[in-house]
């Protein structure tokens, strides 16, 4: 299988390079990810006249690395269209330290990234993980055998033109696998405000925290089966037509 590898931690992140040593030895595999470290970056892509730089680095053995100075859905847009040579089977974004549950997938490059996958019609899986200490190599390894070991049972899971975001807590046995929905939630965004001595105010955003009401846990949703020790499995579709909204809306009528 031809597999691409993106993140929005960086291409040499421990997490990324773990994936690509396991998948590596069965597999076809390229990484294609920022630079520099792009949390929170969502699916915002390089519109502007700035040109991105990309440059290909031979640190692993049977693994295509490339860095790209921008967002990971830059990553994933310039190696479909330009830096691979043949189209991916699959993708795969992560793997990120921190999980993306709840609506923190809205903000999350790593989804993201997945997203920009499914967009271009390739099968494609988001994949986070609690790791308390980023440093933490073991702790991916054993993530990355795992995802290597489920790697087509998981495909198979993926929705059609959607995305499978799977979460690993931080203590898992492999048999504790949990389809899930998202845990409704507000994200928490809290800025450090600052004004310097020349009266201009300058603002750093805090870790975004997801905060969340007493029925978070009844609802057994993505949070409520993490904190139980399950690997999560989430499809997310890209249709955003939710329901009978659309529906509901012509009902209504347009009157002006």
């Amino acid at each position: 299988m031809k597999i691409l590898l993106t993140n929005e931690a960086g291409c040499f992140h421990p997490g990324i390079i773990a994936l690509a040593k396991e998948l590596s030895k069965d597999h076809r595999v390229c990484i294609v990810a920022p630079l520099t470290q792009q949390v929170g970056s969502g699916h915002s892509l390089t519109v502007d006249q700035r040109p991105l730089h990309a440059q290909q680095w031979f640190v692993l053995d049977r693994v295509k690395i490339w860095s790209v100075d921008g967002t990971p859905c830059d990553c994933v847009a310039l190696a479909l269209d330009k830096l691979l040579l043949d189209k991916p089977d699959l993708i795969i974004s992560g793997i990120d330290p921190v999980n993306n549950r709840g609506n923190m997938i809205y903000t999350s490059g790593v989804v993201s990234a997945a997203i920009e996958g499914a967009i271009q019609d390739i099968k494609s899986i988001a994949l986070s993980a609690t790791i308390l200490h980023e440093k933490k190599e073991r702790a991916y390894r054993r993530v990355a055998k795992f995802v290597a070991r489920k790697l087509e049972f998981l495909a198979k899971q993926i929705p059609d033109y959607g995305v499978l975001n799977v979460n690993f807590p931080e203590k898992f046995k492999a048999k504790n696998l949990m389809p899930t929905a998202l845990t409704d939630g507000l994200l928490d965004n809290e800025y450090e405000i600052e004004v310097n001595p020349f009266g201009s105010t300058f603002a750093w955003l805090k870790s975004p925290l997801m905060e969340f009401g007493m029925d978070a846990y009844e609802q057994k949703g993505d949070l409520y089966w993490l904190k139980q020790g399950y690997i999560t499995m989430t499809p997310l579709k890209l249709d955003l037509l939710k329901g009978d909204a659309l529906t509901a809306l012509q009902k209504a009528g347009i009157k002006l």
